[in-house]
């Protein structure tokens, strides 16, 4: 009877074993970082590149912030052993596309029986009889694509994302800044130069 039991026992176990495994993935994929994504040309010789222009973004909005991306995406390929150069002279051409992107979520209080957390909402719930909003979440990120350009083919493309802790223009500038040099990081040096 005993070994009965305990097999009942696991057999009733195993969807809740399997519930928990679930809730654990998708929580480990809640807590996703926003890792740059990036792409070299396999074939391309970087040790041969020497000059680059950076091109005005296509989609301007903000011309400070603009500059201040182009001056970082110079000071980085500089430090890398790159010289800038003109648009007609130069061996690469860099292009960024910035954008930006809001996420909206909210909080709220059930009124009910038992208590919960998920995800951003938390509440006591009883019964769910009614749910009252306790305040909004609204979470900005700065999203930037970087593409360098030989003869017209794209040798290296990076793209990322910030999340910003305030919309002010120095936070802004300075998720910026970090972002650039992230997603720049891997681009081969060229110390040669």
């Amino acid at each position: 009877m005993v070994i009965t039991m305990n097999n009942n026992k696991a057999r009733r176990s195993f969807p809740y074993h399997i519930v928990l495994v679930i809730l654990f993935c998708a929580w480990l994929a809640g807590c996703a970082s926003n890792k740059p994504q990036i792409k070299m040309r396999e074939e391309t010789n970087f040790a041969a590149l020497k000059t680059f222009y950076v091109q005005p973004p296509l989609n301007s909005v903000n011309p400070t912030l603009e500059q201040h991306m182009a001056s970082t995406i110079t000071t980085v390929l500089q430090g890398k052993g790159l010289t800038a150069a003109g648009d007609e002279d130069a061996d690469i051409k860099v292009g960024f596309f910035p954008s930006s992107r809001v996420e909206e979520g909210g909080s709220s209080v059930s009124i009910g029986l038992g208590t919960g957390i998920f995800g951003r909402s938390g509440g006591i719930s009883l019964g769910s009889i009614f749910s009252v909003p306790v305040g909004e979440q609204v979470t900005e990120y700065q999203n930037l694509q970087i593409e360098v350009i030989q003869d017209g083919e794209f040798i290296y493309s990076a793209a990322g994302s910030a999340e910003l802790e305030a919309s002010d223009s120095i936070t802004v500038q300075q998720a910026l800044t970090e972002l650039v040099e992230a997603l720049l990081e891997p681009f081969p040096a060229n110390r040669a130069n």
